[in-house]
């Protein structure tokens, strides 16, 4: 029998949004089987002008990939990876409008998807995808974007949280919500239960995840704590830039981020009673 994760004692308070200027910021939870097919597709465009761009290397890996060329995602494809077990999963949509007084609707900033599932007696939930950029880092919206996560119900029980992703201050954000420090995590809860929590996990290419680091005995490279090998060539520029920032103020603990490699970090967290429903 696994043995249950004694998550930390404290809680973390769910801050107002910074909004610069006049813009305003809404926050909204939908679960899995209720997103509609035109959220779907306005994340999945969202997540093309955003999340990145291929490396130069790319070309290796089919002939849709080019270097410099915007990683691109389809609704369908959005929906397989992120919110295929629909019951178990949740979408968070930050919406923006620059000025409350006109008219206009507000527009999809920001989203995170997230899945739950069982962990022996324990509940891991797993942040499935995030897009992160530096103007969303200065308004602390992927902070937000998580931290609004616990509010519901498929969180309430949940003791684990975990990604897997590229940009350091993804990684800053969840240790936040579980009330940790980025720069001095329990690297041996990793080590300890990692494996184990890919491998009960019911997403099929979190199951076959390749760990790499020091963490789990990996002498692939060194200078790798706990990372996870992705085979995708996707440009690390942007990411490494904050990197080197955070390392420069000596608040890191996972180390350097390899090539067609993204940072793995996870968790415990205090089990959090939600505040509204579903939805």
């Amino acid at each position: 029998m696994i043995t249950p994760v004694t998550p930390p004692t404290r809680g973390l308070v769910l801050p107002c949004p910074a909004s610069p200027s006049k813009a305003s910021f809404s926050y909204k939870m939908t679960v899995g089987s209720e997103v509609s097919d035109n959220t779907l597709k306005l994340c999945a465009n969202l997540f093309s002008s955003n999340y990145g761009i291929w490396g130069n290397q790319a070309a290796t890996i089919s002939k849709f990939t080019v270097a410099g060329k915007q990683v691109k995602m389809t609704s369908a494809r959005l929906q397989s990876q992120c919110s295929s077990h629909l019951e178990s999963s949740v979408l968070v949509t930050c919406y923006i409008q620059v000025d409350p007084l006109e008219s206009e609707h507000p527009q999809l900033y920001r989203h995170t998807f997230a899945t739950v599932w069982d962990y022996g007696e324990n509940k891991v939930g797993w942040v499935m995808q995030l897009v992160v950029d530096e103007a969303v880092h200065q308004c602390y919206i992927t902070t937000h974007l998580l931290q609004a996560l616990k509010c519901h119900t498929l969180f309430a029980c949940v003791n684990i949280v975990g990604l897997v992703l590229s940009h350091p201050a993804a990684c800053n954000a969840l240790a936040k919500c579980a009330a940790a420090n980025i720069k001095d995590v329990e690297l041996d809860f990793i080590c300890q239960y990692a494996k184990g929590i890919l491998a009960s996990s019911p997403i099929s290419y979190l199951k076959a995840t390749q760990l790499r680091g020091s963490l789990f005995q990996d002498s692939y490279d060194n200078r790798a704590i706990s990372s996870v090998f992705t085979k995708f060539y996707v440009d690390h520029t942007e990411p490494l830039a904050v990197l080197e920032q955070y390392k420069k103020k000596g608040q890191w603990c996972l180390d350097e981020l390899l090539d067609r490699h993204e940072f793995l970090a996870v968790f415990p967290i205090a089990p959090v009673s939600p505040v509204c429903d579903n939805n």
